[in-house]
């Protein structure tokens, strides 16, 4: 079984490719490599990564199936967020996008990619990938606009929901 695992944001955006305050996904393109597949490059999709972070911190603490989230772990879109509680957050998008499975062993993570494709590596080689990760998106949002809240209660607790749980994670792995 390959080794292989590789993570990385290639480039960070706003939606219409301005810093809009307005606008709440962080997007982008990524490269993933999983054993010999490259699995998304800057051709294959343009991702919503401040989505993509959350899900990729939640496989640190669990397995992951392809259709677990409610959208793809690289999803195309995130339409908006609808809390599940104050500290968790179901996220609408649209069936574009990409996903693979992660099943954790002892001390290490196996990732398979639809095509079957796979990889072996250790735990904290992949935590270290995600978090770094989630921090590049974190970054980009600290250094553009504040954002406008929503101003409807529902889309401001799905919004509160979001960087509730991001930041438990987040925390989680310190």
């Amino acid at each position: 079984m390959n080794s292989v695992f590789e993570l990385k944001i290639i480039d960070l955006h706003w939606i219409d490719n301005e810093d809009n305050a307005s606008d709440l996904c962080a997007h982008g393109h990524v490269f993933l490599k999983i054993g010999n597949e490259i699995v998304c490059d800057k051709e294959s999709l343009d991702v919503t990564v401040s989505a993509t972070a959350l899900y990729l911190m939640r496989t640190l603490e669990s397995n992951y199936k392809v259709g677990d989230n409610d959208n793809q772990l690289l999803p195309c879109c995130g339409h908006f967020y609808v809390p599940v509680s104050v500290d968790e957050v179901y996220i609408v998008g649209c069936p574009s996008g990409i996903d693979w499975t992660i099943e954790h062993f002892e001390d290490s993570v196996k990732h398979t990619t639809k095509n079957n494709e796979t990889c072996l590596i250790d735990f904290v080689d992949y935590k270290t990938a995600v978090l770094n990760f989630a921090d590049t998106v974190a970054k980009f949002y600290d250094g553009s606009l504040s954002k406008e809240w929503p101003i409807d209660e529902p889309d401001v607790k799905g919004y509160e929901a979001f960087w509730n749980e991001w930041n438990s994670l987040r925390n989680k792995w310190l």
